[in-house]
């Protein structure tokens, strides 16, 4: 639709304590129809879903009901042979060596992403002969470890995903704009549309046809995610226990908790993760020990999101920051 301007926008806010202090929204909701963006636009968030999904797999073993040492291969049927050496422990914190499908190449064409889901992500990994190091032994990120996730969870949960999530997660903390999409279902009124760059340099509206869920599959909206955000500070809650770090099965810590990277911005303590998709982008950072957390949600590729997030939050916390310390991307430790 246009080669030069891009016409998406973005809500960024600032939560205090759990609750939204300072909210900015701009640019459109879609561009083939004008609409603006608001507050309560729904938005895809990418990987940001994936601590929703580790902590419903925190749920359920919390409950008894998951054995996080047994073989991903005792939940879901017709893996390869190393589905009986991965556990499910090494799928929540990429350490499971799944290899994801290469990422580099050409932008989607016009019509944009096809339309995928579940079955058809499965049998992909299916397809996988062997993983790409021994289980256990190192860190690398897999949207298919977490893709495989979302399918123990399922199993062990006896619902799909999207209803587990709601009942666990969404329900008791009245994150009522938040759900999975596992089907090629028509979106709500207040869901945004993604605009992405074709393969001709141009920008089109994203068709929403991927529905796949586990690695991403989560629309939200700012005001869920800072109900979300309280949860943290609450001992009760399942939120507050993916907050800690994995490590190799040698004992040697690494920075990927449950769905979070755990590690440090300006000599502060931070969990955060981001999420992209074409015609998507979107970054969460916590400052825990400050309360404060910054979330950046965009229907666009053009911004740095991740960037422009710890630019804020280097704004409204800079008293509190030793800025000798390293930048949050420095602060990367125990990966191979």
């Amino acid at each position: 639709m246009n080669a030069v301007a891009d016409p998406s926008g973005r809500v960024t806010a600032v939560i205090r304590a759990g609750a939204l202090d300072r909210v900015t929204v701009e640019g459109l909701a879609r561009v083939d129809t004008g609409e603006p963006l608001v507050r309560t636009s729904r938005f895809y968030v990418g990987s940001l879903a994936k601590q929703f999904v580790a902590a419903c797999a925190r749920s359920l073993a919390d409950a008894g009901a998951l054995n996080l040492e047994a073989p991903v291969a005792e939940y879901v049927a017709n893996l390869p042979r190393w589905g009986d050496d991965v556990r499910i422990r090494h799928l929540i914190h990429h350490t499971a060596g799944i290899p994801d499908r290469e990422r580099a190449g050409p932008p989607p064409p016009p019509r944009g992403v096809r339309s995928m889901g579940n079955d058809d992500v499965m049998a992909d990994i299916r397809a996988l002969e062997t993983t790409a190091f021994p289980p256990g032994t190192r860190y690398a990120y897999s949207n298919r470890g977490y893709q495989l996730l979302g399918q123990v969870v399922a199993a062990v949960g006896g619902r799909s995903l999207p209803l587990l999530a709601e009942e666990r997660l969404f329900a008791p903390l009245d994150m009522t704009a938040s759900f999975f999409r596992d089907q090629e279902t028509t979106l709500p009124p207040e869901a945004a549309r993604g605009h992405f760059i074709a393969n001709d340099g141009v920008i089109y509206v994203e068709p929403a046809r991927f529905h796949a869920v586990g690695a991403g599959g989560l629309w939200t909206t700012v005001d869920d995610l800072a109900r979300w955000d309280a949860a943290f500070y609450d001992d009760r809650s399942i939120a507050s226990r993916l907050v800690k770090r994995g490590t190799l099965d040698d004992g040697t810590p690494i920075h990927y908790g449950w769905g979070l990277s755990i590690r440090t911005h300006r000599g502060l303590p931070i969990h955060s993760h981001g999420g992209s998709f074409p015609g998507w982008t979107s970054k969460m950072v916590r400052f825990p020990t400050e309360r404060t957390t910054v979330v950046i949600l965009a229907n666009g590729e053009t911004g740095d999101v991740s960037a422009d997030a710890f630019a804020v939050a280097d704004e409204v916390l800079g008293g509190a920051m030793d800025h000798d310390a390293p930048h949050a991307d420095e602060t990367f430790d125990g990966v191979a």
